[in-house]
């Protein structure tokens, strides 16, 4: 029997010089190495399972951008749909404060009542005066409005309560304190 370091030392000689072992080595390598041939055919099946991966991958991506799509649409509709009712809401609330100046002049005195107290002021003195400007000396022929006022102690303060005030509303204030200087010929403070 041939030892190990022996048959090491022999066998590039007969690879070399003997047809036979060096076929029968070719063989038998065959079957545990694997060939150029081996190599790229498993190359060629790498990148085909990888293509397909690839063209999956990209199918979920398109199905999911069209998710994502459809999601940001159905946002964008409830924003919408949201700010839609905001100006609803927000139409009601202003013609809620035009319809209900009394109903609201009372609550914002109630609301005030203790500040108006702090101050000396009982809310009873407040009374709402009706004017009317029939020979339309500031508004115009006929115009009919009112005002609330406070007298106390000889002092005369006209006062207007508004859901959400603006400049016309302070114009108007102005316009009607001039109306109530001329129709009851009394000057307020």
């Amino acid at each position: 029997m041939i030892d190990k370091n022996e048959l090491l030392k022999l066998l590039p000689k007969l690879i070399r010089e003997d047809d036979e072992i060096k076929g029968a080595i070719i063989t038998a390598l065959s079957r545990v190495v694997a060939t150029k041939e081996d190599i790229i055919r498993i190359i060629e099946h790498s990148d085909r399972r990888f293509e397909a991966l690839q063209e999956q991958m990209n199918k979920r991506f398109e199905a999911v951008d069209k998710r994502f799509e459809a999601l940001i649409k159905e946002m964008n509709k409830g924003f919408e749909i949201a700010r839609q009712e905001r100006a609803q809401l927000q139409t009601s609330i202003n013609s809620l404060g035009r319809r209900g100046d009394i109903g609201l002049e009372n609550a914002i005195l109630y609301l005030l009542n203790d500040n108006l107290i702090q101050e000396s002021i009982n809310t009873s003195e407040i009374k709402k005066e009706k004017l009317n400007d029939k020979e339309g000396k500031v508004f115009g022929g006929n115009y009919s409005t009112d005002i609330d006022i406070l007298v106390q102690n000889t002092k005369t303060i006209l006062i207007e309560i508004k859901f959400h005030a603006d400049n016309s509303d302070a114009y108007q204030l102005i316009k009607k304190a001039e109306l109530y200087k001329y129709q009851f010929n009394r000057n307020y403070d």
